[in-house]
């Protein structure tokens, strides 16, 4: 072939010789001058194929010095018949180094995409989502630089993907803006992601002509699935798909949306996880006869999988099917037999996607099956505890450690068992703490504050640094001068603690956020509160390579967000909470605080206090 050997000098040559490209600003062109400057561009590309050596590298260097206007055209390339301009090309887009961002950019962009191009592509993937997940489409100009600019075709789509997901503007003055920033971006963009994108637009103004393009843009990208399966998934023709039907329902086409969703089923490629997206998403659309048929379809995936099959029962549930539901959830309880430690990961799943009558069916499963000392018991009552107290069943989460904790005291053996299972900086007292802590929470509920107050003393005996409890103390309130003075005492420690380890590890989130919460519960300084806690949420956002720790993000900002409703930034307060309940939707805490905040900021609009 005769590209081996010219080729391989060429490269070596070009690699020597020529520096790597950066991004710079577009030049503003007329549509005459784009379309010459195309036609000199396919020219150049062609010319990598040439027979003769001068002409292949005279092509090459005029292509560098063009940068990132061939980009869309060396990428079309990189598909070629021709191997050796496809390999040209790939080399070419490779050296071509985009500057993500500029040191005047916000330090949260910044922190996002900082060392991106060196990423791995899920991980890559990680940060365009969290791009996604800014308000007010702070992200949307880095995500149109990756529709036009990310080297991974795939990843090209799944940043446009992102950008249509997005909460849509809810006027048209936020449609204006998006449709400029976008147009401005990607008008030149020849690469299909950058189409989806303006379609996408289109839907707004003209959604029956959109309807009529998106359907196109499917249709080729499932050929491209089938063609050449490296530029695309299934997934991304499952979410094309989606749209589609939501562009149906816009222009009262409803009528066609079972071909579409019989179009999903056919694609679905049958692993675990996206056989949940789509239950859960026919679910929402109250599909049943198409769940019906994935259940059907890939029974052998669903029998298998008991996370599969708790996502079925719920779906049986929403038809009001309790009988089936139930029946399902036995089969699925019967999945992993006597591994108890099967049957916590199964529960810690099902918590993630926000099926807590299911997990609470597993955890109750190792409880009853498992010996009181048996690490997977112990596991499973902290963890069945803290998700009751999360869905203010307090009653119950202090019961499910009581049982633990008063074998604790009778048994040795429980006892060195809890302290293995304790993370090294706590105390068995931790469980005695945190049970006397949920059953003050349900004696608030139930207004009787006497024993609230008991409950909160005994736990602050039993472990004085848990924040929590120190919250709680502190926002019931003490006539008593002494004790009050104690607990201003014992929060200044802990926070002086949460200093000190600042400084021994600058690196390590959970300090930040701790101090932060504590002192925007309670009292101190709220300016360092709200910059440790941007800290926290900075560094957890950089470390972030899953959907796990995007939820761990939303923790973190729920804990900002409460530092500005402390400060009095109720805007700030909602905007941050907003984004920590869209990253954990399942943690009900967060999405209970967000209607606090949201409320007082109405107030605060209205004139109130």
């Amino acid at each position: 072939m005769k590209w081996s050997w010219s080729l391989c000098v060429c490269l070596i040559a070009a690699t020597l010789a020529l520096p790597a490209i950066h991004l710079q600003a577009a030049d503003e062109r007329d549509a005459a001058a784009r379309e010459q400057l195309d036609r000199q561009i396919a020219t150049l590309i062609g010319q990598l194929g040439a027979a003769e050596y001068p002409v292949r590298e005279r092509a090459q260097q005029q292509l560098v010095e063009l940068g990132f206007d061939a980009f869309d055209a060396l990428c079309d390339a990189e598909t070629s018949d021709d191997p050796e301009i496809a390999m040209q090309a790939s080399y070419l887009v490779r050296m071509i180094r985009v500057e993500w961002t500029n040191d005047d950019d916000p330090r949260q962009i910044q922190s996002i995409l900082k060392d991106y191009e060196i990423q791995s592509d899920e991980r890559r993937l990680v940060r365009l989502r969290q791009l996604a997940e800014l308000p007010a489409d702070q992200g949307l100009p880095w995500l149109c630089r990756a529709v036009r600019f990310e080297k991974s075709p795939v990843l090209s789509k799944q940043a446009a993907l992102a950008i249509i997901g997005q909460d849509r503007p809810t006027d048209e003055a936020g449609w204006t803006r998006r449709a400029e920033l976008i147009g401005k971006a990607l008008e030149h963009s020849r690469r299909p992601a950058a189409g989806w994108v303006l379609t996408y637009l289109k839907s707004h103004s003209d959604p029956t002509g959109a309807l009529a393009a998106w359907s196109e843009l499917v249709d080729r990208e499932r050929r491209t699935l089938d063609e050449h399966p490296q530029e695309t998934t299934s997934a991304i023709v499952m979410d094309l798909l989606r749209r589609k039907v939501d562009l149906l329902d816009a222009v009262g086409q409803s009528d066609a949306v079972p071909d579409v969703l019989r179009q999903m089923v056919a694609c679905e490629r049958g692993d675990a996880n996206s056989l949940g997206e789509l239950v859960d998403w026919l679910g929402e659309r109250k599909a049943w006869t198409m769940i019906d048929e994935v259940a059907t379809r890939f029974a052998a995936s669903f029998d298998l999988d008991a996370v599969l099959l708790y996502t079925l029962c719920e779906a049986r549930l929403a038809q009001g099917d309790r009988q089936r539901a139930d029946q399902t959830a036995e089969k699925a309880l019967k999945l992993n037999a006597d591994n108890t430690l099967e049957h916590l990961l199964v529960a810690e799943r099902l918590m993630e996607r926000g099926l807590t009558e299911w997990s609470d069916r597993e955890l109750r499963h190792v409880i009853a099956a498992s010996p009181v000392a048996s690490p997977a018991s112990i596991k499973a009552r902290m963890i069945l505890a803290e998700s009751l107290h999360d869905r203010q069943r307090d009653e119950e989460a202090g019961s499910a450690l009581k049982t633990l904790v008063d074998a604790v005291d009778s048994d040795p053996n429980v006892m060195q068992q809890v302290r293995l299972l304790l993370q090294p900086d706590r105390k068995v007292d931790y469980l005695r703490a945190r049970m006397n802590f949920y059953y003050s929470c349900f004696a608030g509920r139930e207004q009787d504050a006497a024993a609230q107050r008991k409950y909160l003393a005994k736990a602050l005996e039993q472990e004085p640094t848990d924040l929590d409890v120190l919250i709680a103390t502190y926002k019931l309130g003490d006539d008593d001068a002494s004790r009050r003075a104690n607990l201003q005492k014992l929060i200044k420690n802990v926070v002086d603690q949460c200093r000190a380890e600042i400084d021994d590890a600058p690196d390590e989130p959970i300090n930040y956020n701790e101090l932060a919460w504590l002192v925007s519960n309670t009292e101190g300084d709220l300016d360092e509160a709200i910059r440790f806690s941007q800290k926290s949420v900075e560094l957890v956002r950089a470390a972030a390579a899953s959907a796990a720790d995007s939820k761990r993000v939303g923790q973190h900002l729920d804990t900002l967000a409460h530092c500005y409703y402390a400060k009095g930034d109720l805007e700030n307060a909602v905007r941050s909470q907003t984004e920590a309940v869209k990253l954990d939707p399942h943690t009900q805490a967060i999405s209970r605080q967000l209607g606090v905040f949201r409320e007082a900021l109405a107030k605060q609009q209205a004139g109130g206090k």
